[in-house]
């Protein structure tokens, strides 16, 4: 059963905003909220709008959003009617050509779903790698680091900076297990290539590809008021460096992946032709009053 306030809500809104827009009215039994020119908007476009249980309030600020939306959208539809000329107007061929490629593009994805592996081996990521290394130059300084957020007032920042300079895994342990006990926050991003840009989002100000600290390899360190922001540079690579191959990685994949999709579909689409043409009867082209076969 509907909820009987949000149903009285919508009559009462209803009838408030049929009055405000004059007296007329549609033919029919359907209950008009609101009129724009020669467009209504009845009370059942909007019951689904307001979920069961929802209150008065939140029912009636949910439906007036809504009104407001669609007025001034047949509004600015008035508008465009009788500004733009017919010629602009005339939208069908471009839905035609919208609904025309959504389908084609629709059922090239079922197709390659269903009949290409799509997978691509370890093997054909690094050989194109390899192969292509102009295409993976870095565009921005990448670096392997660890960041550090403590307390500045903390007894611990001299231990912290010798255990930053980790030479062993073991000594890696120790950093990961002392900074859960001690640090507010940590992250050795992974143990993985990032740009330098990626770091500097955890300090508090950005990091210069030219400070000697990053080319050094060293501990950068930025206070504040109440917590010392520590990143330890363990690896740099400048800009135009080949890309290490785990940051590449995955662009490979991509291009790879693009490269095996479009060669299916170009089968795909000269296998179609090919059948339609051999056919006869559902390709025909036309010079003059001869037909080409």
């Amino acid at each position: 059963m509907k909820n009987f306030n949000r149903i009285l809500l919508i009559a009462i809104l209803s009838n408030l905003l049929l009055a405000s827009c004059g007296k007329e009215t549609p033919t029919g039994t359907r209950i008009p909220i609101v009129k724009v020119y020669d467009k209504y908007l009845y009370q059942d476009d909007i019951e689904a709008l307001v979920p069961e249980g929802t209150s008065p309030q939140d029912s009636a600020l949910k439906v007036k959003n809504y009104v407001d939306v669609w007025v001034r959208k047949q509004l600015m539809i008035k508008k465009a009617e009788l500004y733009l000329t017919d010629e602009q107007k005339d939208v069908e061929r471009q839905l035609e050509d919208y609904r025309a490629s959504l389908l084609i593009y629709k059922y090239q994805q079922k197709y390659l779903a269903e009949n290409f592996d799509t997978t691509v081996t370890p093997n054909e990521i690094k050989e194109y790698y390899q192969q292509h290394q102009d295409d993976f130059k870095l565009q921005r300084p990448a670096i392997k680091a660890f960041f550090v957020k403590i307390p500045l007032e903390s007894n611990d920042i001299p231990a912290l900076r010798v255990l930053l300079d980790y030479r062993s895994e073991k000594d890696s342990i120790r950093l990961m297990d002392f900074c859960r006990d001690h640090s507010l926050t940590y992250d050795n991003f992974g143990d993985e290539w990032i740009t330098l840009a990626e770091a500097s989002e955890k300090m508090l100000e950005n990091i210069d590809e030219n400070d000697d600290h990053v080319k050094s390899r060293r501990i950068i360190t930025q206070p504040d008021d109440q917590f010392m922001y520590m990143l330890k540079i363990r690896d740099f690579l400048a800009a135009g460096h080949l890309a290490p191959y785990e940051m590449a990685q995955h662009r490979v994949t991509e291009v790879l992946l693009k490269s095996k999709m479009a060669k299916g579909l170009n089968m795909l689409e000269n296998e179609l032709y090919q059948n339609a043409v051999g056919n006869g009867n559902l390709v025909e082209y036309f010079d003059n009053k001869n037909t080409i076969k």
